[in-house]
């Protein structure tokens, strides 16, 4: 069961940022590891659980919280006697792009997409107080909704990567790129969501990047740590996740169609790599990963 606390939403209609709740029942879940390109990270209410991501198993409790990077793989695999009450905020790397005066530096450039290799995925509630309470404060600010909500929200959400920096040993040691390329792949990923259900091009995408298509490809990788492909494949997932569960009874062939696949064996593909399930499977589990 889910609702919804609130969200900032882009000039298109969609989200940017978006914070809800989650009760989970308590027992044994499918192990259906998920990614997708939003960053996440969740705070454990009450109950506990088990939480794998990619090859670790995390004991999670009241007053955890949990950290995911974009397309990090993740799975809620089993829930104690009593449930469990998380929130959930997601948001879009891009949300977070600024003008260079107040961006993250080009040290962090690739924040949302990777972080250091010891870095543990669960923040123990006894460590975890600061980035909660600003966590707390971006709630309340979606709750409210006072004027102005959406710079606020913005500030507290710049206010906990700084923290997950500083204080939780998040970022990785960086990348060198210059401010340039990583405005060329801004670009690039802008002309991405904005054509996403579109037949896409190397050559198209990089040159709205301003780049050639062999060493865009390679920058690409290298600032989003996610091949061009697999990323645009994860964003249409994430696209037919939403139809999927917004009208059960629209057929599959259409759905992949209007994402943006050329044909089902293709989506289907997809599907099953960021999900773990079938589109078929996915809509008869009633949205299992709750997105």
């Amino acid at each position: 069961m889910t609702e919804n606390i609130g969200g900032v939403v882009s000039s298109a209609g969609d989200y940017l940022l978006k914070m809800w709740h989650v009760s989970v029942p308590c027992g044994p879940r499918p192990p259906h590891k998920h990614s997708h390109t939003r960053f996440e990270i969740s705070y454990v209410d009450s109950g506990s659980a088990i939480y794998t991501v990619g090859d670790r198993c995390y004991n999670i409790s009241a007053g955890d919280m949990m950290v995911f990077s974009s397309n990090e793989t993740h799975c809620i695999t089993n829930v104690s006697e009593g449930g469990l009450k998380i929130t959930n905020l997601h948001f879009e790397p891009r949300y977070i792009w600024g003008r260079s005066s107040d961006s993250l530096s080009d040290r962090h450039i690739n924040f949302c997409f990777s972080h250091r290799e010891g870095f543990e995925n669960r923040i123990p509630r006894e460590k975890a107080d600061r980035l909660r309470g600003i966590m707390r404060m971006l709630q309340g600010e979606l709750e409210m909704r006072k004027e102005e909500y959406p710079l606020m929200v913005k500030s507290y959400l710049n206010s906990m990567i700084v923290s997950l920096i500083r204080d939780y040993g998040y970022a990785e040691d960086g990348i060198s790129v210059s401010r340039s390329h990583v405005r060329s792949i801004r670009n690039a990923v802008l002309f991405i969501d904005s054509h996403l259900c579109e037949e896409l091009t190397l050559q198209s995408i990089s040159q709205a990047a301003g780049l050639s298509p062999n060493y865009f490809s390679a920058l690409f990788k290298k600032i989003n740590n996610i091949t061009l492909w697999d990323y645009i494949s994860s964003k249409r997932i994430d696209e037919a996740i939403k139809r999927i569960m917004a009208d059960s009874g629209e057929n599959m062939i259409n759905i992949a169609s209007e994402c943006g696949f050329n044909n089902t064996a293709n989506f289907n593909k997809a599907f099953k790599k960021f999900t773990g399930m079938t589109p078929t499977e996915y809509r008869e589990s009633g949205d299992i990963f709750i997105h």
